[in-house]
């Protein structure tokens, strides 16, 4: 009970702190406190229902906030709302002047690196087009992602249900700020993909294929993918399904041509924040260090799949690659490593 009071309080606190960019130190502060706390402090032994509900309004609260610590909701925003109008975001970057007639100018002003073109799959654009739809305001988009963590939560709290095991890592996640605060506080549709990698999990453990939410998962933020070689045995068909589907949601778009894959290009190549050996790496191998960790990584989650039979030990191994080895580590990226250790 004291984790949830504290998660509770913890939340309500940042909410009260209004801009967290600005108010950053006291931010930061809350957010270790309480991640610490509810480390250390005994999980409720409650069970699955209730889990559901106490990560639900721990998120609820945060949904009171604006998404201060990061503005890749309006980079979202933008392009389910160029999808809806029948634009091309892989084609032309929010900075183009082609879009100078179609309004969405508030939104478009706060476009991160707006020179860029779209650099999620194409499924991601049918996703935010359908957020957009609803309404084109942060809040809708923190809505879903946040409803996305529940399940986040859920699928763990079953997944661990299953197997026999404590429901201790899952109440850890549903009360511990980074789910929370990077889902329903900043909006970052992580929650969305590391879902999909619960669902072939548990998939997985019905017996069943799970390589249909694999996909999924990959045509919206790739790394799920990492599972495919594992889980397409079972149900082959499924990832031919995933192919199609991806082939389609791809179609509308085609006519970016080369520029489909420009915007992954760019970030692939140049985008550098808070990489954990990349510095290393680049003072050993200089400008070749890029291609030096995509290769480790790549040999990791190759050595993963041929020596480990279990779903989650090979995406613990692809998100610990990606999070070690990458240039760029954003803090919502270590939910990829963080949910199949858990």
């Amino acid at each position: 009970m004291w984790a949830i009071l504290l998660s509770l309080i913890s939340a309500v606190a940042l909410v009260a702190l209004g801009n967290l960019r600005v108010a950053a130190p006291a931010a930061v502060s809350v957010m270790v406190i309480w991640g610490a706390a509810v480390c250390i402090i005994p999980s409720p032994r409650a069970g699955l229902r209730y889990l559901v509900l106490v990560a639900a309004l721990v998120r609820l609260v945060l949904l009171a906030a604006e998404p201060t610590l990061s503005d890749d909701v309006y980079r979202y925003l933008w392009e389910g709302s160029v999808v809806n109008l029948g634009g091309n975001p892989y084609l032309h970057p929010p900075a183009d002047p082609i879009w100078d007639g179609i309004g969405l100018t508030e939104i478009r002003a706060r476009v991160n690196h707006p020179e860029v073109t779209a650099v999620y799959p194409p499924l991601a654009m049918w996703l935010f087009s359908i957020l957009a739809a609803i309404k084109a305001v942060p809040l809708t988009v923190q809505a879903a992602m946040g409803l996305a963590d529940v399940g986040v939560a859920w699928m763990l709290g079953r997944i661990l249900k299953r197997r026999g095991r404590s429901m201790a890592p899952a109440w850890l996640y549903a009360l511990h700020p980074l789910g929370a605060v990077e889902s329903a506080g900043n909006g970052h549709m992580e929650s969305v993909g590391v879902l999909c990698l619960l669902l072939a999990i548990d998939a997985w453990d019905r017996r069943e294929s799970g390589a249909g939410w694999a996909a999924a998962g990959a045509l919206i933020k790739f790394l799920p993918g990492v599972l495919l070689p594992r889980l397409w045995r079972k149900q082959p068909w499924l990832v031919l399904l995933g192919v199609a589907v991806g082939a389609l949601t791809v179609l509308p778009f085609a006519d970016a041509g080369p520029s489909l894959l420009s915007g992954l290009g760019t970030y692939t190549r140049h985008w550098r924040f808070n990489g954990l050996v990349y510095s290393a790496m680049e003072l050993v191998f200089g400008p070749m260090a890029r291609w030096v960790g995509l290769l480790v990584g790549a040999l990791l989650v190759f050595r993963a799949v041929r020596i480990h039979w279990l779903p989650e030990r090979i995406a613990l191994w692809a998100g610990g690659a990606f999070v070690i080895l990458s240039p760029t580590v954003h803090p919502w990226y270590v939910l990829w490593a963080w949910l199949p250790a858990l």
